[in-house]
């Protein structure tokens, strides 16, 4: 995985921003694997591409990830690095899951962009939840019938979630998080695309202002300004505010 040009950083910012999350994740791996279609990119599992988003970051930022997180008891802030590599490695490839119990069963697949498209597009919280069952039961039956899931009984919707979380196991990174302060300890969720748009829109920023002060200095164009190694970037910025 290479790391994204200071070009393309900033061609992300201008016209990301205006995207559904899931489509800013995959507008952000685009450039960077220019062989693969959208739609290609889009029938990865949840897993792949936040396995992928996670290279991309660790390739243009750099392994160590800064996080914070408020602790819900005593509503500290606490800071932690994580290491991309390390939440990387260990992944188990994504497959279909069986669902067993109570004369059911059901085969789970994992989710992906697609999914998670038709799931926003859903106007209400039950009606998301009804889509999510159909996309993601790839199979239904009871005592070898075949059942629609939406008829499924409530018990065995819950073992859904579980069930395709086993399917895809990055698909949820759960950080083990505890408080300095008051020793509580909890779970927070990592959502990279998240992050990483966001590490993405404040490099671009930055990006923008250096050419802003180089430009006013010294005349010169954007291209020739992000042509620039950072540190000639940094060397002349240093030398323009004096």
């Amino acid at each position: 995985m290479r790391a994204l040009t200071v070009s393309e950083i900033i061609r992300l910012w201008e016209t990301a921003y205006r995207y559904h999350p899931v489509d800013r994740a995959l507008s952000m791996l685009q450039p960077v694997l220019p062989d693969q279609s959208r739609d290609e990119l889009a029938a990865l599992s949840i897993g792949q591409r936040d396995g992928l988003l996670l290279a991309l970051r660790r390739a243009t930022f750099g392994d160590v990830l800064p996080g914070v997180n408020q602790c819900p008891v005593c509503a500290s802030l606490v800071e932690f690095e994580l290491s991309c590599q390390s939440l990387q490695s260990g992944a188990t490839p994504p497959h279909p899951e069986q669902l067993t119990e109570g004369g059911y069963k059901l085969m789970i697949r994992p989710l992906n962009s697609f999914d998670l498209a038709d799931v926003a597009m859903a106007a209400t919280e039950s009606e998301s939840h009804t889509v999510l069952l159909q996309r993601c039961v790839s199979e239904a039956f009871y005592q070898d019938q075949p059942v629609e899931p939406g008829a499924l009984p409530m018990e065995i919707e819950e073992r859904i979630a579980a069930t395709a979380l086993a399917a895809d196991a990055q698909a949820e990174t759960l950080l083990d998080v505890s408080c300095p302060d008051c020793q509580h300890r909890w779970q927070s969720v990592l959502d990279i695309a998240h992050v990483l748009w966001l590490e993405i829109s404040a490099r671009a920023q930055r990006l923008l202002h250096e050419v802003h002060v180089l430009a006013k200095a010294y005349g010169w164009h954007e291209a020739e300004i992000l042509e620039l190694s950072a540190e000639r970037r940094a060397a002349y910025l240093q030398m323009a505010i004096v």
